[in-house]
């Protein structure tokens, strides 16, 4: 299976400049838990993911304001992408934690060749053939 037939197409995205308060205003009001950040709208290249638990544990738990927390400062950067036509029947999904992060949402981007986000995969672990892998 590729990623392109499992994917959700033209996911919603945060900008890298949007402000921690923003997306959490996304969050709730599009029913989402996690995003691509990407430079801007019009080339969307990506640059991580944020996710809900990134919001309270890299922003409200270290006492910084969500009016004046830029999502680039708090999204993770070395999150998972792939091409859309990546065959995913044996992918593996590494997820590099750190000892406090034991939470983290496994997620994987799907972009262009100039790194432009045209898809999403927000739940690997219910596509067979995709192994996750903790470490």
């Amino acid at each position: 299976m590729r990623a392109s037939e499992v994917m959700v197409g033209d996911p919603h995205v945060a900008v890298a400049g949007a402000m921690a308060s923003e997306v959490a205003i996304m969050f709730r009001d599009r029913n989402i838990s996690v995003v691509p950040v990407v430079d801007d709208h019009r080339t969307r290249r990506f640059l991580g993911t944020l996710s809900d638990r990134e919001l309270v544990t890299r922003c409200l738990a270290e006492g910084k304001h969500p009016w004046h927390t830029r999502a680039d400062s708090i999204m993770r950067p070395n999150s998972a992408i792939v091409a859309p036509d990546e065959e995913l029947d044996g992918y593996v999904l590494r997820l590099d934690q750190e000892p406090n992060e034991a939470h983290q949402r496994a997620t994987i981007t799907v972009v262009d060749a100039a790194r432009k986000v045209i898809g999403f995969i927000s739940h690997p672990e219910q596509v067979p053939g995709i192994r996750i892998v903790r470490s």
